[in-house]
């Protein structure tokens, strides 16, 4: 009999939601899932984590019907549920915010949150009807953002909110978030933090994914652990710690909370220098999205660039690589030469790497397999006679690659959407070092990546530096900046507010000068 003085809350979690019995998926030879089984309980907000390729996007879109042939039994209610597709997840009350953002960019902002559910009469749009709608789920989310804007026009952090402003039109009582802030500014994750908290108010059970070990601690009610495609652990959040999590993700040890150790920078004529770099917006003469930026890097020193969303860090990068349509001047120094780029092909020869922040638009190539993927930029290497590039030197190239990042992928012929995302963003870092740069721009490159690759990838970075590289990168988790940086430079409002040496840099002092 139940207590009838047991808290009702409690009395609501102990009941299961989702439930995965043995659930079993390949992807060709590669085990994405063995045998999980696990209970959602309704109302909380379960956080699954796990390193990249450790299955649990893979699950998750088995919840959400996009994986329709899988072994094993999801139970919804107590009833055993096949979903042929994600509409009929959706009717069933299940909706998703994948990681990749899977927007119409032709489109406005209205139409892709109403998409596949355009509201009609007669055979007519009701345009208005939606873009008053899109404006009130919006709001929801303290976003401005006009839904007759065209979704292309968006920055990342901006489209990845229409994402989320789509689920919650919906009106679903179970919402899978998939690395739902991995684009998003601290600003933004902050006011996702107070969405999250009323949905949960509202009764929406919330299955989370997350790399970020703040956020995992700071939402979740239980923490659910995968790793190579198995359930290792699921822990009460007040039972566990991070260090425990992540020893549980990776199954070693290692630490992230020291900065690593400055390597002795080569003092020399610098790799590159910015001089009165400008940049205007477009159709704006008057409008800056750079102004006066001038700073030098030298060969062998990481720098970091901080600052809000749209304070011009990304258009930064644009100039440097040639990727820059809008009218742009200053001058730019490569190893002492005066340096402009028109196209990021004489980038790449004059010895700039550059790797994106939005890696599905702009840094792969979805017709083309892992193999190529990694070595397009550097087949003029493997070139043997006339333009007849050597098969077996490019494959020599791209296994060593995928050996020296630890790719998890099943052979280089496989194909490039069959990888995690922390994979695909292995793959794009791994084809901008085969053309051995002498200067690597990172926009963002541990977006959506774990605990345990960001790891290697800091790793990775102080050995090029080591080596004599100069590295310049852009993040949106400043405690990823402090770690591995040697000099923070501020961005506001496409200015440089601020240039802080690694040793005397805070959270405080970059967000102080990041929004005077």
């Amino acid at each position: 009999m139940p207590d009838s003085n047991a808290d009702p809350k409690t009395a609501i979690l102990k009941q299961a939601v989702i439930s995965v019995r043995a659930i079993s998926k390949r992807f060709g030879g590669v085990a994405a899932l063995s045998a999980v089984t696990l209970d959602v309980r309704e109302g909380e907000l379960l956080s699954i984590c796990g390193e990249n390729g450790a299955g649990k996007s893979t699950l998750m879109k088995i919840l959400c019907g996009q994986h329709t042939e899988y072994d094993g039994q999801v139970l919804l209610r107590g009833q055993p549920v096949r979903f042929s597709g994600i509409k009929d997840a959706e009717s069933h009350g299940i909706s998703i915010i994948h990681q990749e953002l899977n927007l119409v960019e032709e489109l406005s902002v209205a139409a892709n949150i109403f998409l596949g559910r355009e509201l009609s009469q007669w055979g007519f749009l009701k345009s208005a009807e939606m873009n008053h709608r899109a404006r009130g789920i919006l709001s929801r989310l303290d976003c401005d953002i006009s839904p007759k804007t065209i979704a292309g026009q968006l920055r990342v952090g901006d489209q990845q909110l229409i994402e989320i402003a789509r689920a919650l039109s919906m009106g679903s009582d179970i919402m899978i978030m998939d690395e739902p802030t991995s684009a998003l500014t601290e600003t933004e994750s902050a006011r996702l933090d107070r969405v999250i908290d009323q949905l949960r108010k509202s009764g929406v059970t919330i299955l989370y994914i997350s790399h970020k070990m703040d956020e995992i601690f700071r939402l979740s009610d239980r923490i659910a652990i995968l790793r190579d495609g198995r359930l290792v652990n699921v822990m009460d959040k007040s039972e566990t710690s991070p260090r425990e999590v992540a020893h549980n993700m990776v199954g070693r040890e290692f630490s992230l909370d020291q900065r690593t150790a400055s390597l002795a920078r080569i003092e020399s004529m610098p790799a590159l220098e910015v001089s009165g770099l400008w940049r205007r917006w477009p159709n704006h003469p008057r409008k800056w999205r750079l102004n006066d930026i001038s700073f030098s890097v030298q060969p062998g020193e990481i720098v970091g660039f901080a600052g809000l969303m749209g304070a011009g860090r990304t258009e930064l990068f644009e100039c440097l690589f040639g990727v820059s349509e809008d009218e742009h001047g200053g001058m730019v120094k490569l190893n002492g030469r005066c340096i402009h780029f028109t196209h990021p092909q004489e980038a790449l020869d004059a010895g700039i790497a550059m790797v994106t922040e939005d890696r599905k638009r702009l840094g792969l190539f979805g017709n083309l397999d892992v193999g190529q993927n990694i070595s397009l930029n550097s087949l003029h290497k493997d070139v043997v006679a006339r333009s007849i590039v050597s098969a077996v030197a490019e494959r020599k190239r791209v296994t060593g690659t995928i050996d020296q990042l630890q790719i998890r992928t099943d052979g280089t012929n496989a194909a490039i959407g069959s990888l995690s995302g922390g994979n695909q963003q292995k793959c794009v870092i791994g084809r901008s070092l085969l053309t051995d740069p002498k200067v690597l721009l990172l926009d963002d490159p541990t977006r959506g990546v774990d605990i345990g690759a960001k790891s290697e990838i800091y790793r990775l970075m102080r050995e090029l530096a080591d080596r004599g590289i100069a590295i310049l990168m852009t993040s949106s988790e400043l405690p990823e900046l402090l770690l591995v940086c040697d000099r923070i430079i501020v961005l506001n409002e496409g200015r440089i507010a601020a240039s802080l040496d690694a040793d005397e840099a805070t959270e405080q002092l970059i967000m102080e000068a990041a929004t005077k």
